[in-house]
């Protein structure tokens, strides 16, 4: 009975697999460089960890359109920029992209963001959409109304190579 229990959760604890830390990103703590916009908007935010988010015009050019104010990180469409506005997420090595949750800051904005070939629609909704990272896509889509604005309340990421469970157990052979 012993032998087949021991197997039994030799077995077991070998399908664990390796979860990795998650943690949340801080948006009070980051700093803000690059291109200005309307709306003393940034075109760059690096957090304390070394993650940086880099927003783009549809031609490539860095464009202010971020700032964090009243306790909130504000994406915003410039008025002097025609949407899409792409907002490129790069993490340091031995990181990688979790998932992300955005909200839109009233009813009547008209927003949406596109990301890895879905559309995540903000119309007519202060709902929280959350958005769960692809490996290797690190880069979104924000339309909408210009001169409206959208939060990011938050962004996962995953520290890579960090165990926090059990990944394998080996047992004697009976």
């Amino acid at each position: 009975l012993m032998k087949k229990f021991t197997l039994v959760f030799s077995v077991m604890m070998a399908m664990f697999t390796a979860a990795m830390a998650q943690e949340s990103i801080d948006f009070s703590n980051g700093t803000f460089d690059g291109q200005w916009g309307d709306k003393d908007t940034r075109s760059m935010w690096t957090s304390a960890d070394g993650i940086q988010i880099v927003s783009t015009d549809a031609n490539s050019n860095e464009v202010g359109s971020m700032k964090y104010y009243n306790s909130k990180f504000t994406l915003y469409i410039n008025e002097n920029v025609a949407t899409p506005i792409k907002y490129t997420i790069t993490v340091p090595e031995g990181y990688s992209l979790t998932e992300m949750k955005v909200k839109n800051s009233t009813m009547t904005h008209n927003a949406w963001i596109d990301y890895n070939w879905s559309s995540y629609s903000l119309h007519n909704t202060t709902a929280e959409q959350t958005i769960q990272f692809v490996e290797g896509e690190n880069a979104f889509y924000l339309y909408g109304q210009v001169g409206r604005t959208i939060y990011l309340t938050s962004l996962t990421v995953t520290k890579t190579g960090e165990e926090t469970a059990i990944d394998e157990v080996k047992g004697e052979n009976g």
